[in-house]
């Protein structure tokens, strides 16, 4: 007895000592279509924004009942309608239908051992080629019209009512619900060229074609993973770590102080602390969409930081809590760029007052709840950031796009923790805060010149 134990722990020890990491698990700039990270599908309140409510594509939810009953047969109708235009505009294909079908079909069949490589084993998992291949090749054809007649104005483009084309629009960000570009490649009319205008006129919801663009000029490189992959590439479009503009006008980044020097505690709580400090907030005018657009500038009585605008309605939850699963996949080489930007927006929000700071300064503009409401998601989302550390205290390589944000931060701190800086400001908003207030001061200085003046010419009359 006590030596088959032996043999087991030792046969036990040697697989440990063989023990090495999986090809799959290679982290990577393309990673797999895969399910949201378990940590956050175990927090319900996380997750629910992150499973489709009305249609799916790809393997994840595809044997969803609910989705089938709802969506199936949208894609099939956008699928076929997808075959008879490709049909159309293809040349070989010459209005064959039928031939576009046997072709496009063939085309993922032909490289589906390719294909099923841009997946997750346990997604795939339990799904013969067969199925595989049909449910990529009518997915990627429905996707394909879909992105190319969405248009918000229009939703009868698409046989859809509004709100169905506002769910549907929602559910294809979903990370779960991703369908890899390569596959859209196959499948497009010109085998991938223009996808990137498929892709901006899907982000726009038809804005390009409705306003008769054919192409488009994208003025930075973004990745195409998938389409989550290319709307985040989107609102980032910077190089990563780039370096902020200081507050002198220059863009090098000094190396951030040691851990737990006096620069690095943050004193401040939230907009309204800085507001009292004569710190205001206004929006960037320059890229006013893009998330690294954060500058600070300190002056004598004041200090200003510009912040990029957003918008929160009601697809904001999901995405933006994608984009945190996203950046979380264990095989995804990122500097948790989303993920910093939401700690650095949860840093300055505690409550309605300072969501109502915020749009009043034209960074947000909340569409759709209340501003409590709104300040409660953002610090619901800012709870579990793997970025709240590395915002607030310390610093690493691995979170180098979080250094802007620190930088910022510190530059912030250094203002607001200047006595005679708050002190100056809080003069200013005590007693000028208004125009007239400040000719009463002006009024009531002139006059005790004056009386001043006259005592003195009273004492020391003029000799003649």
């Amino acid at each position: 007895m006590a030596e088959d134990a032996k043999v087991a722990r030792e046969a036990t020890l040697a697989q440990l000592l063989n023990q090495t990491f999986d090809h799959h698990n290679q982290i990577s700039s393309t990673p797999k279509i895969q399910r949201v990270p378990l940590f956050w599908r175990q927090k319900t309140s996380f997750y629910e924004y992150c499973i489709p409510k009305m249609i799916s594509f790809g393997p994840i939810h595809h044997r969803n009942e609910n989705l089938k009953q709802q969506g199936q047969h949208l894609k099939s109708q956008w699928a076929s309608l997808y075959i008879e235009e490709y049909s159309k505009e293809v040349g070989p294909c010459n209005g064959n239908k039928q031939e576009a079908v046997n072709y496009l079909y063939g085309v993922v069949g032909y490289k589906i051992v390719e294909l099923k490589e841009l997946f997750a084993e346990d997604v795939i998992e339990g799904y013969r080629d067969e199925e595989l291949i049909w449910m990529l090749f009518e997915d990627g054809c429905s996707l394909l019209y879909y992105m190319d007649h969405v248009d918000v104005q229009r939703p009868e483009e698409l046989k859809l009512k509004l709100d169905q084309l506002m769910h549907t629009w929602r559910d294809i960000e979903l990370l779960e619900n991703q369908l890899p570009i390569k596959l859209l490649q196959l499948l497009s009319k010109t085998q991938g060229a223009d996808l990137d205008y498929l892709l901006i006129n899907f982000m726009s919801m038809g804005e390009e074609k409705r306003s008769g663009r054919t192409t488009i000029t994208i003025t930075y490189t973004p990745t195409r993973n998938h389409i989550l992959d290319f709307v985040r590439s989107f609102y980032l479009q910077t190089e990563i770590g780039q370096n902020i503009p200081n507050q002198n006008g220059g863009n090098q980044m000094p190396p951030p102080p040691p851990p737990h020097s006096s620069l690095v505690w943050q004193t401040y709580k939230n907009i309204r602390d800085l507001k009292k400090s004569g710190i205001r907030v206004k929006a960037n005018k320059s890229d006013p969409w893009k998330w690294h657009n954060i500058t600070f500038t300190s002056r004598w009585f004041s200090g200003e930081l510009t912040l990029p605008l957003w918008v929160y309605d009601d697809v904001t939850p999901y995405f933006f809590r994608n984009l945190i699963a996203y950046e979380m996949c264990p095989d995804f080489r990122n500097s948790f760029e989303c993920c910093c930007f939401f700690s650095f927006l949860d840093s300055l929000v505690d409550d309605a007052e300072d969501v109502k700071e915020l749009r009043s300064a034209g960074v947000i503009q909340n569409l759709l709840q209340s501003d409590q409401e709104l300040a409660k998601f953002l610090n619901d989302i800012g709870h579990d950031l793997p970025t709240k550390m590395f915002n607030q205290i310390y610093t690493s390589n691995a979170v180098s796009f979080s250094k802007n944000y620190i930088q910022v931060r510190h530059q912030i701190e250094e203002h607001y923790s200047s006595g005679w800086r708050t002190f100056l400001a809080e003069t200013r908003s005590t007693y000028f805060s208004s125009p007239w207030s400040l000719l009463a001061f002006l009024g009531a200085l002139a006059a005790l010149i004056l009386a001043a003046l006259q005592t003195w010419y009273t004492i020391h009359p003029p000799k003649k």
